[in-house]
Formats: C-alpha cells, sequence, structure tokens
C-alpha cells in the first residue's frame, strides 16, 4: 500500500507547535504552497507525515517541467523539422502520459473510495510511461550524436521534461490518496493534502457564519528551508545532468600549441638531396596548406598543424564525424590562409536538421590562429564565401574584426560575393568575371583574364574594378571555364597593356591593397615579362605567383607533361622574379613518382622533386611493399614527373605532390588505393568511408 515517507520525530517535516504559532482565519489563504505547517491537534498529526514533502517535490516537479520546456522551445528554434528527431515511441508514451494523467485526476477526484493497489497501479503505470519516455529521447540524443557528431541539447532537455513530468503526475495520486486514508476532508478544502494552496487546519470552533474555523500553521525557518530545498531539488539535479553530460560528450576534441610554432623559419629557396623526416595521415581526403609556421592539414578528423622541424603535432582540432563545407572551384579553398598566414579558417557543415539563419545548409566557420590553433573566431552561418586578410573575415556577406570579433559591416544583399580565399592585406575580393579578349592581344596565343572587384575592408562601399587580371589557362582553346586566377601574399599579377618585341603580352605583379585602393599601401610593382595566364596551381603549392610562358592556342598543355608550364615566379617573401630556369626551389619544380633501376637490375620506385635549374632536387625512395602497386605501375606517366598544373579531373591527379611552406617543402604520397568499389562513401555513412594513408615527408632547405 502507497505510503507518504514518514517523518521521525527530529525530522525537519514536524509541525512546530508551540502556543502562538497558529493564526486564525476564516477564509483559506491564497498564497501558494511551497512549505506550510504541520500541526497536531489533540495528538492527531496533521498533515499526514511526509505530506509536505510530497506538496514539495510536486511544486518541484511542476517548476522544472516548466523551466526546461520553455528551454525546449528556446532551442527548438535552432533545428529545422525538429519532430523527426523525436522518436515516434516518444511521441505515443507522451500522449499515453497524458491521457493517462487526466484518467488519473478524475478516478481520483470523484471516487470516495481508493484502493492502495489501484493508486500503486496508478503511479507505478506513470513512472515507467515517464521513464520509458525520456530513455527513447536520451537514446535518440545518443544515436544522433553518433551518427553526425552533433550533439542535440533539444532532445536531452526534452528527457528533462518527460521526467519532471513523471515526478509532478506520480505525486498528485499519493497526495490524493492521503486525503482519503487520513483525513475525512473534501476536494479543495482547506486541509485537503492535495490541494495547491496553504494548507490549514481545523481549530474545532465555529465562525460567526456557523463555518468551521481555521487556523495557519507555521514552521520553523530550518523546517521551512528544508521545504524550499526539496522544491529546487528537481531542477538542481536535472540541470546539473544535462550540463554534465554536454560538457563530458563533446565532440570537439582540441589541443593548442604551447610555445607557439616558431616565426623566424623562411619558406625554403632550395631543396634538401632527400626528406629529413616522414609520418603518416589517414584520410579519404587531404588538404595542405602553408601557415605562418609550418603546414597546416585538413583531415576527415579535423585541423592539425605540423613542426617543419621534425614533423611533430604543433596543435589540432577535431571534431568528431566533421563534413567540411566547400568553398570555392578548388579543394584547396576548404582550408584558407591569410595573406600572412598568421590565421587559418575552415568551415565545419552542420547536420541538415540545424536551422540556418539564412534558410540555406547551415555550418560552422572557424578562424584559428596558425601559430597556437587558438580559435579566434567561430560564428554560425551557411556555406557562403569566406575571405581572409591579415585581421578581418568575410563570412558570406558580414565581415567581422579578428582582433575583438566584432561585426563590421555587411553586404547589401545584390552583393554577389563569388570568391573565396586568401584575399589582401587589408582589401577583399567581391568576385571575378569573364572578360572580352583584347583587340590587341595576339589571336595565335593564349591571354587568359578576368576583371576583378576589390575593396578596402574598411569601406565596402569603394569598389573598385579591375581587368586584366592573369587568370587560369581553359581547357580548350576559345572555352571560358577557368574564370579564376591566384592571389598569394596579398598579391596579384595583370597584364600590363603592354607587349614585348614579338607581340605578346606582358603583365605585372602588383598588391591587391593597391588595386582597392587602401590607404597607404605599397603601390610597388615587379615586371613578370610575357605570359600566357597565371598557374594557379604551381602558385598556390610554391606560395609565390608562378606565371605560364606563351602557349599557343593549338597546343593543350594537358598532353605534354614534359613541356614547361612555367615561365617567371615571383617570390613575395623576398620580393624577386626569377625565371623557372633559375628556380632551385618548388616553383618550376616537377614532381611525381619515377621507377629506378638498381645496379642489380631490381626496380623500385622513388618520389622525386626536379627544380627548374635542373640542380637535383630530392629523391625520396619508397620502400618496396609499402605502397598498394608494384613500381611500374605507380610511376607517372612515361616515367616523367611533371611541373603543378590544375588536373581536369581527380583521376588526372598524380598520388605525389608537394607543398612548399615556411622551414620545410612538404611531399605527400598517396600511398593507397584509391577505388571506393567495395565501401561506401558519403556523409551519411562516414565510419564506412574508404580511408587512405598518406605518407607525409618533410625536405628542408639545401645548400645554396
Amino acid at each position: 500500500m502507497p505510503s507518504a515517507p514518514d517523518a521521525d520525530e527530529n525530522s525537519p517535516d514536524q509541525p512546530d507547535t508551540q502556543p502562538g504559532t497558529a493564526t486564525s482565519t476564516d477564509e483559506p489563504s491564497t498564497e501558494p504552497d511551497t512549505g506550510e505547517a504541520e500541526g497536531k491537534s489533540e495528538g492527531v498529526p496533521f498533515p499526514p507525515r511526509g505530506t509536505l514533502t510530497l506538496r514539495a517535490l510536486r511544486w518541484g516537479g511542476l517548476i522544472d517541467a516548466v523551466v526546461l520546456g520553455v528551454t525546449a522551445l528556446v532551442l527548438r528554434r535552432e533545428l529545422k523539422e525538429a519532430g523527426s528527431l523525436i522518436p515516434d515511441e516518444a511521441f505515443t508514451m507522451t500522449g499515453l502520459m497524458i491521457f493517462g494523467g487526466v484518467l488519473v485526476w478524475l478516478f481520483l477526484s470523484f471516487r470516495k473510495k481508493k484502493r492502495p493497489i489501484l493508486v500503486t497501479i496508478m503511479i507505478t503505470v506513470m513512472a515507467a510511461l515517464g521513464m520509458a519516455t525520456a530513455a527513447s529521447l536520451t537514446l535518440a540524443w545518443w544515436n544522433t550524436y553518433q551518427e553526425t557528431g552533433f550533439s542535440v541539447l533539444f532532445l536531452l532537455v526534452l528527457a528533462g521534461v518527460a521526467l519532471s513530468a513523471t515526478l509532478f503526475l506520480s505525486v498528485g495520486p499519493l497526495l490524493h490518496y492521503l486525503r482519503m486514508r487520513t483525513t475525512a476532508v473534501g476536494i479543495g478544502d482547506p486541509d485537503d493534502p492535495s490541494r495547491w494552496r496553504r494548507l490549514q487546519r481545523k481549530t474545532g470552533e465555529k465562525t460567526d457564519k456557523g463555518l468551521p474555523r481555521y487556523e495557519s500553521i507555521r514552521v520553523p525557518r530550518r523546517t521551512r528551508t528544508y521545504l524550499m530545498a526539496m522544491v529546487i531539488a528537481p531542477v538542481l539535479m536535472l540541470g546539473s545532468a544535462l550540463a554534465g553530460t554536454w560538457a563530458l560528450v563533446n565532440p570537439v576534441h582540441h589541443v593548442m600549441a604551447t610555445p607557439p610554432a616558431d616565426t623566424s623559419l623562411a619558406p625554403p629557396t632550395s631543396l634538401a638531396p632527400t626528406a629529413t623526416w616522414s609520418t603518416e595521415i589517414s584520410s579519404t581526403e587531404l588538404t595542405t596548406v602553408a601557415g605562418a609556421g609550418g603546414p597546416i592539414f585538413l583531415t576527415d578528423d579535423g585541423v592539425m598543424a605540423l613542426s617543419p622541424k621534425g614533423g611533430s603535432v604543433l596543435w589540432s582540432y577535431s571534431r568528431k564525424h566533421t563534413t567540411v563545407a566547400p568553398n570555392s572551384y578548388s579543394d584547396s579553398r576548404r582550408l584558407i590562409t591569410s595573406p600572412d598566414g598568421k590565421y587559418v579558417a575552415t568551415r565545419i557543415q552542420l547536420p541538415a536538421f540545424v536551422a540556418s539563419p539564412q534558410g540555406s545548409e547551415a555550418a560552422i566557420t572557424l578562424v584559428f590562429d596558425a601559430l597556437t590553433g587558438r580559435i579566434v573566431f567561430e560564428r554560425q552561418s551557411t556555406n557562403g564565401n569566406l575571405q581572409l586578410t591579415d585581421s578581418a573575415v568575410l563570412d558570406g556577406d558580414t565581415a567581422f574584426s579578428l582582433t575583438d570579433r566584432s561585426q563590421m559591416w555587411t553586404l547589401p544583399e545584390n552583393s554577389d560575393v563569388s570568391y573565396s580565399g586568401p584575399a589582401g592585406h587589408a582589401s577583399f575580393i567581391l568576385k571575378s568575371s569573364e572578360e572580352p579578349p583584347s583587340e590587341d592581344a595576339p589571336t595565335s596565343v593564349y591571354r587568359s583574364t578576368v576583371t576583378t572587384t576589390v575593396f578596402p575592408q574598411n569601406n565596402p562601399t569603394a569598389e573598385v574594378e579591375v581587368q586584366n587580371i592573369l587568370s587560369e589557362l581553359p581547357s580548350e582553346p576559345n572555352a571560358f571555364d577557368n574564370p579564376f586566377s591566384s592571389f598569394i601574399n596579398g598579391w596579384a599579377a595583370r597584364y600590363t597593356g603592354e607587349a614585348d618585341s614579338s607581340g605578346n603580352p606582358v603583365a605585372e605583379v602588383i598588391s591587391l591593397d593597391a588595386l582597392a585602393k587602401v590607404d597607404g599601401a605599397d603601390t610597388k610593382t615587379f615586371p613578370l615579362g610575357a605570359t600566357s595566364g597565371i598557374n594557379t596551381e604551381a602558385s598556390r603549392v610554391s606560395g609565390s605567383i608562378v606565371t605560364y610562358p606563351i602557349i599557343n592556342r593549338e597546343v593543350n598543355i594537358h598532353d605534354h607533361p614534359e613541356k614547361s608550364r612555367s615561365e617567371a615566379v615571383f617570390d613575395p617573401v623576398t620580393r624577386t622574379v626569377t625565371p623557372v630556369s633559375q628556380d632551385r626551389s618548388l616553383a618550376g619544380a616537377s614532381t611525381g613518382l619515377v621507377e629506378v633501376t638498381a645496379d642489380d637490375g631490381s626496380t623500385s620506385a622513388a618520389l622525386v622533386i626536379r627544380p627548374g635549374d635542373g640542380s637535383p632536387g630530392t629523391t625520396i625512395p619508397i620502400t618496396p611493399g609499402s605502397t598498394y602497386q608494384p613500381p611500374q605501375e605507380l610511376a607517372d606517366k612515361e616515367n616523367t614527373p611533371a611541373q603543378p598544373l590544375i588536373p581536369q579531373d581527380t583521376d588526372s591527379e598524380s598520388r605525389a605532390r608537394a607543398v612548399r611552406t615556411p622551414g620545410a617543402v612538404i611531399a605527400i604520397l598517396k600511398a593507397t588505393r584509391t577505388s571506393y568499389a567495395d565501401c561506401s562513401v558519403g556523409p551519411s555513412n562516414r565510419d564506412q568511408r574508404c580511408r587512405t594513408t598518406y605518407r607525409i615527408f618533410g625536405v628542408t632547405g639545401g645548400q645554396k
């Protein structure tokens, strides 16, 4: 038989029975009861022992349900179709619990005799439904977290609402049972234990109207404190449990560098004969960029920076089930550096159920300090364009300061930002568009250009349209399928409008800040000579402005890897222009895999980087059996490494590539099979995606 929790003689649940503590009244008090008095009349305890505790718990359950319910409504606004996350069985059990609560209230209110077994069954059923609902919601939260890496606090709060409602609905029948079992009072009478208002007791006297006189009984402060603690205990317990779960089950693992990376290292201007160190990274894709302190990698797990001296991890940021949002035409733009390399940014795509203010796909924009890994900017945004200057980020159409995270301005809706990547030191790029062929340009050779619109970062209305910016070569004559350029360390290449002695167009290097007319910008220019365009891939991997030679329109450079794909190199660090034939670093180097024959006739493979000046460069032997293919199949086409060139499709990418960073040139070998026929690919089954082993080699500078 159910009974209220008893209190012994020293319990704080006992009333104060000292004379003078009762206040007589004709009408019951209208104050809500959070901790009233118990008293004794003629030796009979009133209310029954434990009643005040149950009443306090009922208030606690109600308050907790309301607070968590409001919290759930607020969190629901951050989700799209939040109902799809809630299991069907949770809906069903919630409906049964509400319907059952109504039936229990009717049963206990109008049935005079309540058998203990019936009350026990009611309480047990209500508690079971509530706990099952909370368990179903908690399991849905855990499954969602395992599948997406996103902790949906909304589901946990709903589970808390279910538990609070269970407490509230379970205590009610006990109070009704106590009213029937221990007192001969009607529903709602001043001495009814199940009523919500302050409890009173009969004095045995009559009022002037002949009605029973009631008195309020006060309790000691200690007892009142105890009862108030019982009211807030459910809120504190469930709130602490939710906060603890939220903190402990964190999809993010972030390790920062102490001390910061070394900024005194310069990119190598020559190559050592072999690698200084090596390591391996497992990922389906690997993006590599140069930060101010060395190489930074984007993997399936997140972002990590390695020491260029020994390959150790400087800092890392990993997030469970990371899906990186693409930003532009190139996968390399999934990881963006500022012109000075001190910041690096990426976007983590959020699950489809996360609401976005703009109504498109939601993502989290992250900007890291490239030297320490500290997050300097974090914002929920969309898959719009992303740019970095030395001190600001353009996230979609809104710019923010990287110094204090304050919002600087928002572009008009019709601005149409279409560029993602590094911008100027103090200027942003609005867009690049197709440019009509120049009437003065020779028709027999390529002259690839775009018109680029730039503006100062502190004045988005001061747009400047710049013509004749060098662009990537088209895939075929008369096509315009590569309308983009490459901006390196805040520098751009443009045609001067003049021609050399053969009538070929000549170009120069100029800073983006100068083009945007930023106050105090460096306006110095550097001549590049005659060219047909900018080699965007060679520029990206070398951290230099690299131009194409003059190329006849009848020549397809993709079909002739042995031909030179680079002509002049502008190094932003030294601010010098060097012909590729004199460059000893990566800008004009041919990188690839070759078959090497030993003196005994056996063959093996090697990763080679051969500079444009003809020097030996770097040779990294590949251990036989450490790759999925024999040396003959591993080697590049015609056993000839090629200079960097933007690939026309993924199948044309070489298994070897290199990136120049401060302190070392990073050579990368894709060592395992690239076919995905035997496993699933895509965010829906990220745990089953085929990972590739990338072998990373650090090549320091050679002797000058």
